[in-house]
């Protein structure tokens, strides 16, 4: 059995005892499903609950089933979503650093890029599978309340936006890398992370650097079908983005003074 298989088999033990491939799954089918529902129920609650002035009215724009699914990215796993991944992410790498465990591994012939390589993968399993749950149980939601939307442009969509995950992944990697306490990385990950989608309000061309900007991409093929304008640039950019990331954090560990070095 390779290195690189027994790590693989640590971080599945771990996310067993963390728990974490269950309460992943389950925030993420929570946020899929509470966008089809709120979307589609709020304004009969508001109707019945009443309470408003005489004259008053409140109107809500009836939303399409496409919509519907676009606001499940948007609204709900680009924001809360996001803090999930920085949160299940957060210490896979620094917990390592400051209990001695990654000396140790390293001890053991492992190299650093087994080593990382299987914490992305063990952990990107994880993530983009309740990503992609989570998606789906909208997805079920919304055909059943709302319409059926083709099903090509939702997998399309879905998986534009699974890159865009794997993207935020790797930086709470990285920022792991860098620094010791969880606090920080997930402060530091999420300010960032915010930052890369407010930058996408801004438009213009230079969004084709920005990783976030597969969001807007995703929706746009889940509407329409249609790609936004150097959509093969930013998937390029994005996935180059992921490996210099890995290469950095290789790179910055192994100039680090540790026992196995």
């Amino acid at each position: 059995m390779n290195h690189f298989t027994v790590l693989l088999k640590r971080e599945w033990l771990d996310a067993r005892r963390s728990y974490k491939i269950l309460w992943l799954p389950v925030v993420f089918m929570f946020l899929g499903v509470l966008q089809p529902l709120s979307s589609f129920y709020l304004p009969k609650i508001l109707k019945m609950a009443g309470g408003l002035p005489e004259g008053m009215a409140i109107s809500l724009p009836e939303l399409t089933a496409d919509e519907v699914l676009a606001g499940t990215l948007t609204d709900q796993f680009d924001q809360m979503g996001l803090i999930v991944i920085v949160i299940a992410a957060m210490g896979i790498i620094a917990s390592d650093k400051n209990n001695g465990m990654l000396a140790f591994i390293l001890t053991r012939n492992t190299t650093l890029v087994e080593y990382l390589l299987s914490k992305l993968l063990g952990h990107a399993v994880m993530i983009l599978g309740s990503v992609f749950l989570g998606f789906l149980t909208a997805v079920f939601y919304t055909f059943h309340l709302y319409q059926t939307v083709s099903v090509a442009r939702v997998v399309a969509g879905l998986g534009v936006y699974l890159i865009w995950s794997l993207f935020m992944l790797t930086f709470v990697i990285v920022m792991g890398t860098l620094l010791a306490r969880s606090s920080v990385i997930v402060l530091l990950s999420i300010l960032v992370l915010i930052l890369l989608k407010i930058v996408t309000l801004l438009g213009g061309g230079f969004q084709v650097l920005n990783p976030a900007h597969l969001t807007n991409q995703a929706v746009s093929i889940i509407t329409s079908g249609n790609m936004l304008p150097y959509f093969f640039i930013t998937v390029a950019v994005t996935l180059s983005l992921i490996v210099l990331c890995l290469l950095f954090a290789t790179s910055y560990l192994s100039r680090k003074e540790l026992p196995s070095m």
